[in-house]
């Protein structure tokens, strides 16, 4: 064992850009105490990673599967109701993404807000992938900012807070290459 050294591996999440065409939802919910006060966010960004829309907003005191729940949910209501059929839906939550192909069994809390995903899921052109927490952090970010300063709603980078603004930069300045093809994903992940 002396001259053991151990070979670490390590992957890191970026946010990446998605293919011309197609809208991301970073999407993330928040519980502090599980149960406890809760607070549901999503940004929505087009291919050049440009924020099209972001809300954030407290919800009442639930878990953070059932927060997560409703902020897919939420984030697929408001993308169809503003025409947008090409969406790729990223969340930190490994289980939710599961329930959501059908992998494995609804917690009977979200099983009504889990049917009417996957019926949305089904009538749009969209793919739900996890992502670490690090490759979604401007939602992260928001979700917080929810619980410490309250709901809000913008349309621009401009209505962003400061370190709303930093996260979206630094993405962006990320190479090109960091873009995915769809067509990949959909065939990896059947």
């Amino acid at each position: 064992m002396d001259n053991y050294t151990p070979k670490l591996k390590f992957n890191k999440a970026l946010w990446k850009f998605p293919m011309q065409g197609w809208t991301k939802i970073n999407i993330d919910g928040a519980s502090r105490g599980n149960p406890g006060r809760s607070s549901i966010g999503f940004c929505l960004r087009n291919e050049h990673g440009d924020l099209l829309f972001t809300c954030v907003k407290e919800i009442q005191q639930v878990t953070n599967t059932q927060a997560e729940t409703k902020a897919i949910l939420e984030a697929f209501k408001h993308s169809r109701a503003a025409g947008i059929h090409n969406i790729w839906v990223e969340t930190d939550s490994m289980l939710l993404k599961n329930v959501i192909e059908g992998d494995w069994k609804p917690l009977w809390v979200i099983e009504e807000e889990v049917k009417e995903i996957r019926q949305l899921l089904s009538i749009s052109n969209g793919i739900i992938l996890h992502i670490y927490r690090e490759g979604k952090k401007l939602a992260d970010h928001l979700t917080n900012y929810a619980l410490n300063q309250g709901n809000f709603e913008c349309h621009s980078f401009m209505q962003l807070d400061t370190q709303g603004r930093r996260l979206i930069s630094g993405d962006k300045l990320q190479f090109p290459f960091l873009r995915v093809n769809v067509k990949e994903i959909r065939e990896k992940h059947s």
